[in-house]
């Protein structure tokens, strides 16, 4: 091949795999969705227990929002909070502020302001979104600091690191990996600046992602983006030791 072929050749790789990442993006806009006009209502008292009320508040997206799951019970934040009653011997009053699609900015204008002074627990489940819309590294960081700053200060705060973007079989090959290695960028800010800040950190991808890989049609709703019933119980598996952790044990 002469040099001015293997030039040519060499500059339409990028083209070409930007055309390859048009088309998946496409594929994935066009697969199945799952209903959320209508969210859970997911409000309310939860379990029982000799010890005070803990007032529990989820802030986030979809997975705070339920979406995947078939009922308000089997969904996060419910699965949580019952769980996290019997560990604790507390009655839980939770609330859910989640909207499906939310992103990080979303959050800490429009959900993070909404939290209440006497909230005990506040859990924030947001990042894949911004991972797909293509969200800048440092806007995120950025925005989920204000977020954090807008919390009541008397909370125990648990953040959700974002899940493993690269087991999503909605999203063709290239695609998934790519989104695989951005969730990973914006799971560390996320590990960071619980850190930072000496909040709760559960690391959904690590804890959940290789049991999604291996059993996508277990562990997948009907989009084949969320969770279902399964892997919300998964993803509550990772997030209640370490609510406990936060507040102080069983």
């Amino acid at each position: 091949m002469s040099r001015r072929r293997l030039l040519a050749a060499v500059l339409a790789l990028p083209v070409a795999a930007v055309a390859v990442l048009a088309v998946e993006v496409e594929i994935a806009r066009r697969g199945d969705n799952l209903p959320d006009a209508d969210p859970f209502d997911h409000d309310g008292r939860v379990g029982a227990g000799a010890g005070p009320v803990l007032a529990m508040a989820w802030l986030g997206d979809s997975t705070g929002a339920g979406v995947g799951a078939t009922a308000a019970r089997t969904a996060l934040p419910g699965l949580v909070a019952e769980r996290v009653s019997s560990a604790l011997d507390r009655p839980v009053a939770l609330t859910s502020l989640a909207v499906s699609g939310a992103r990080v900015g979303d959050v800490a204008d429009e959900q993070a302001g909404r939290v209440t002074a006497g909230v005990d627990l506040v859990l924030i489940t947001v990042g894949s979104n911004d991972v797909t819309h293509l969200t800048r590294v440092a806007t995120f960081r950025s925005t989920y600091q204000r977020l954090l700053d807008r919390i009541p200060d008397r909370a125990r705060v648990v953040l959700l690191g974002v899940p493993d973007m690269g087991a999503v079989p909605r999203l063709a090959q290239p695609l998934r990996a790519l989104a695989g290695l951005r969730g990973g960028t914006f799971d560390a800010v996320v590990a960071d600046l619980a850190g930072d800040r000496g909040l709760g950190y559960v690391d959904i991808a690590g804890a959940t992602g290789p049991a999604f890989r291996r059993h996508p049609d277990r562990y997948f709703a009907a989009d084949r983006y969320h969770p279902d019933d399964d892997g919300y119980r998964l993803w509550a598996d990772a997030v209640v030791p370490v609510v406990e952790e936060e507040l102080g044990g069983p």
